[in-house]
């Protein structure tokens, strides 16, 4: 049986396989930007772009109070936007309205990449601010339409299949997106490019369901005067709730323990990349490479989930892949680059000596260049640019691409006295060789917070034995998440179905969106 056939196999007739089909594309097609956009490429490239305008560390705060916000806005219209859907036929309209919006900020998103430091992220940064709530809010709809595509006892069937689609959908383009990245460089050209297209994947793809998914029916839909009436309408039917849902005991104690698991889960998932680039310092490349990965082992692994909960429960299931998550939370606190010691090649200001020139020769650390690592004017920097620029930059702002011995050894001996940075140095060969300085702001340096004591002792006693730098430690953890990712969701999609009554479906999934995008703006910001 193939792919197309055993997704649709709990469907009746050519209809209801239709009406699968196309939920099932708007999946595949929305996740180019869950995957591509919001995961791989705008967290490591707004905690880049804050690092090098600010000159500090802190981007990975910065990406998480910007995506917080969007996260806000939509926790707090779903569920009247929910009520509403519960009583006109609108699901489609609304679901629209959410894509357009989402399309035409992914495919703005592009336009950063060329603009000038201090003002790209910024820019950025309203982009997916409002990107995000075209996706999240479209999701809240999207979600709506499972109670009327599946029997409660297909459900799981149903969602397994939908966020395998996704997977699939979302590995896809990325694949494209990597290759023409390893191929072409992450030029400003290149990430426009790929903005632009994830914007036309999610639009092409999507409008399958637009074609081949009919507006669920209502029992009995509601007429209204004006949108005014409906809004009003939707808020006192959101207050009815709140006030009846005692009655629904089981979905209530669910929602509660959705807020807290998925606080844990959106987090780990939606700040991995801008933790990554700005903290653990990882390249684009390796960004990629490990969030394509994770999406890869989530295809198969999803389906085998949503089998073994038909099997052993819903409930069961879910539980076991979240004490996964917590073995990964755990070791991810853990996180810890290994000492750079002797290899050269991991500093970020590398000096090869050239017996013919006489000189030692510049590359940075991924060969991103002086002005892509070192703020021009952010307070974060000032101390590295008084001591260092000289060094780094002639007097037009150029890279100065090599030292002669001279200056070499005044730059290795100054290095030695100026540590209060983020940055490293490091010399081969020549008279030079072996001359090394790491700043003590630089990620290898732990620190003596609270919690240092944890990623001190797992580099101590298990990354270093294992020889674990930190990609394979990356690799590891990104590995185990993707086994049990699609599980997650997909179960938990499926226990909200199987609470909620069919006549509250918009409105119970807008809450069941509340508490997503409460857990994804409560836990980034912390």
């Amino acid at each position: 049986m193939g792919i197309l056939s055993a997704s649709v196999s709990v469907a009746k007739n050519e209809q209801e396989r239709d009406a699968l089909q196309g939920w099932y594309w708007y999946d595949w097609a929305n996740q180019a930007f869950a995957l591509t956009v919001l995961t791989v490429v705008v967290p490591a490239l707004t905690a880049s772009m804050y690092n090098t305008a600010t000159g500090t560390q802190s981007g990975d705060s910065f990406y998480a109070l910007v995506l917080g916000l969007s996260s806000l806005f939509v926790a707090l219209v779903s569920p009247v936007l929910g009520a509403i859907a519960d009583r006109i036929e609108i699901k489609r309209k609304i679901l629209w309205a959410y894509t357009i919006v989402g399309v035409i900020f992914t495919a703005m998103m592009g336009l950063a990449p060329f603009l000038g430091e201090g003002t790209n992220y910024m820019f950025l940064a309203v982009c997916l601010v409002i990107g995000n709530i075209g996706f999240a809010g479209g999701n809240v709809i999207y979600y709506a339409f499972m109670p009327y595509l599946a029997e409660k006892e297909d459900v799981d069937h149903v969602s397994s299949w939908g966020y395998a689609y996704g997977f699939m959908g979302g590995s896809s383009i990325l694949i494209v997106h990597l290759g023409l990245g390893l191929t072409l460089g992450f030029t400003p050209t290149i990430l426009a490019f790929i903005f632009v297209t994830s914007a036309l994947w999610w639009l092409g793809w999507g409008y399958q369901l637009f074609l081949k998914t009919p507006e669920p029916k209502l029992p009995s839909p509601k007429e209204y005067e004006s949108s005014m009436e409906a809004v009003k309408d939707g808020f006192r039917e959101v207050a009815n709730t709140f006030r009846e849902i005692k009655k629904y005991k089981s979905l209530s104690i669910f929602l509660v323990s959705y807020l807290l698991f998925f606080d844990g889960v959106n987090t780990i998932g939606g700040m991995a990349a801008a933790y990554g680039e700005s903290v653990l310092r990882l390249s684009t490349t390796m960004n990629f490479v490990l969030l394509l990965m994770v999406n890869i082992v989530a295809i198969p692994m999803t389906i085998i989930g949503g089998k073994a909960a038909r099997r052993f429960g819903t409930k069961e299931v879910l539980t076991g892949a979240l004490i996964v998550y917590c073995v990964v939370a755990i070791l991810a606190v853990g996180f810890a680059p290994l000492d750079l010691n002797d290899d050269h090649e991991r500093y970020d200001f590398q000096y090869d000596w050239d017996e013919a020139d006489d000189a030692y020769e510049l590359t940075t650390l991924y060969d991103r260049g002086v002005d892509a690592w070192v703020s021009d004017s952010g307070e974060g920097d000032a101390k590295f640019r008084d001591a260092f620029m000289e060094f780094l930059q002639d007097d037009s702002g150029d890279e100065r691409s090599s030292l002669p011995i001279d200056e070499a050894t005044v730059l290795a001996s100054r290095m030695m006295g100026e540590l209060d940075h983020r940055f490293s140095f490091s010399f081969n060969g020549g008279d030079l060789d072996g001359e090394r300085s790491v700043g003590i702001i630089h990620p290898t340096m732990i620190g003596d917070g609270e919690l240092s004591w944890w990623p001190e002792t797992l580099r101590d006693n298990l990354w270093e034995p294992l020889g674990f730098g930190v990609n394979l430690q990356w690799i590891m953890l990104g590995t185990m998440v993707g086994i049990v990712m699609g599980t997650v969701g997909a179960q938990a999609r499926s226990m909200m179905v199987m609470l909620t009554p069919r006549t509250k479906a918009a409105e119970f999934f807008g809450f069941f969106g509340f508490i997503g995008k409460a857990a994804a703006f409560i836990g980034p910001i912390i």
